[in-house]
């Protein structure tokens, strides 16, 4: 869970995969609504303007294959580390266990920083058809993981756990992709903490939050 050094990419690639890498380096670092595909085109050496049109017909395409692009490597980590997991988990290790493919992402991809990035900008995107299409791509695996906290956490009501895991998504991705701030924070450096230990301790934060009684349930 270190910060990974991000690079521009990428000469070896085809066509399409550097169009789409220079993309996601460009989002990671400016936004989705900083950066035009003619921009993109350029800055990946194009020499025909209407590349990213040609390739990904507009910017919803774009970001469809940059989050199909994560999400598949993604899965790769996870089964690769499908054989280190106990069959029977419980609540935390199961956590640990979705977690930690996004944490190792940016050593696994030399685009795999960038990827966490683009994640953290793509959370806080209040476009709607963005949102429709994410949620769409993604709404099985939420359904999922909502399903098993059910069975983890029976006393607390489907709105407050369904707004607690978004609470927690957020959470993760700003905190996995902004991992280098704690060399700098207000209560100094925090950086000495290894990639695992530092992983136990998001862990940790987040069950926490996951399993203290709701307050406004107990009041109301």
């Amino acid at each position: 869970m270190t910060a990974a050094a991000r690079t521009a990419p990428y000469k070896g690639a085809d066509t399409r995969e550097r169009l789409l890498l220079t993309a996601l380096h460009l989002y990671a670092a400016e936004g989705l609504h900083a950066v035009s595909l003619r921009r993109i085109s350029t800055e990946a050496g194009s020499k025909n303007s209407a590349a990213m049109h040609y390739h990904f017909q507009n910017k919803l395409g774009v970001v469809r294959a940059l989050v199909e692009l994560i999400a598949r490597e993604l899965r790769h980590i996870a089964g690769t580390l499908r054989a280190e997991q106990a069959p029977k988990r419980v609540l935390r290790s199961a956590c640990r266990d979705t977690l930690r493919p996004l944490v190792l992402l940016p050593t696994r991809q030399s685009w795999g920083a960038d990827g966490v990035q683009f994640l953290s900008r793509l959370v806080s995107e209040n476009d709607a058809d963005i949102a429709e299409m994410i949620n769409a791509m993604f709404a099985p695996f939420w359904q999922q993981v909502d399903h098993a906290l059910e069975t983890q956490l029976p006393d607390l009501p489907a709105p407050v756990r369904r707004l607690r895991l978004m609470f927690m998504t957020t959470n993760v991705l700003h905190g996995v992709a902004e991992v280098g701030w704690l060399t700098h924070t207000p209560l100094g450096d925090l950086s000495d903490f290894d990639e695992d230990t530092l992983l136990d301790h998001l862990v940790d934060y987040l069950i926490g939050g996951l399993q203290a009684p709701s307050l406004a349930v107990l009041h109301s």
